[in-house]
């Protein structure tokens, strides 16, 4: 399958989505600069969501570079992952009309699991399909991806589960800082030659 097509139809997928968030954020009836604060739980729900496409886009970016074969599992396990990612833009408008709700939390947490889910799948799909195309190095570079490494650990995972439920029990906005911090401290790492590929 050519790579550069799955590449190509991927940063459209992505950057519909964010233009959606984007429209998502009202501008408000009044002229006074003050009416600007009524978005705030909006805006606070958009950076967090802007910031996790853009982490997910820079390792999708990474793991498709340095890969030598895309195989028609890889394809469907993309489409999966673009699936999970284009329910972010619903997930972060309902968060930034109840920034402290159950609900809209509960909403995205459960977005951000199915995302990881097809995440990990897309990842491994692409590990599979480096090692059938005897590029096993490629393969070894997707594996140690910090973001892969963190999302396949289990005691993250376990540690990260523990915090959103009780953030979603107690006071459910931390659940946003929590997954903010996990893409910030997760997922914005990269291997060292990530900038250096072309």
């Amino acid at each position: 399958m050519n790579k550069g097509r799955v590449e190509a139809f991927t940063d459209a997928v992505v950057a519909i989505i964010l233009t959606i968030m984007i429209l998502e954020f009202k501008t408000p009836e009044s002229l006074q600069f003050s009416a600007v604060y009524e978005n705030l739980p909006y805006f606070a729900s958009y950076v967090v969501g802007y910031i996790f496409v853009g982490v997910a886009w820079y390792n999708h970016h990474y793991m498709f570079s340095v890969s030598k074969r895309i195989t028609k599992k890889v394809y469907w396990m993309n489409n999966f992952w673009l699936f999970s990612t284009s329910f972010l833009p619903v997930a972060t408008a309902w968060v930034g009309r109840g920034l402290n709700a159950f609900g809209p939390e509960a909403f995205y947490t459960i977005v951000y699991v199915i995302w990881t889910i097809s995440y990990i799948l897309l990842s491994r799909s692409l590990i599979q399909a480096n090692h059938l195309a005897h590029a096993d190095e490629a393969a070894e570079k997707i594996k140690s991806m910090p973001m892969y490494r963190g999302l396949t650990n289990w005691w993250y995972i376990v540690g990260l589960v523990i915090l959103d439920v009780l953030a979603l029990r107690f006071f459910p906005a931390l659940q946003l800082v929590f997954m903010a911090g996990s893409v910030i401290f997760v997922g914005a790492r990269s291997n060292a030659d990530s900038d250096k590929l072309f």
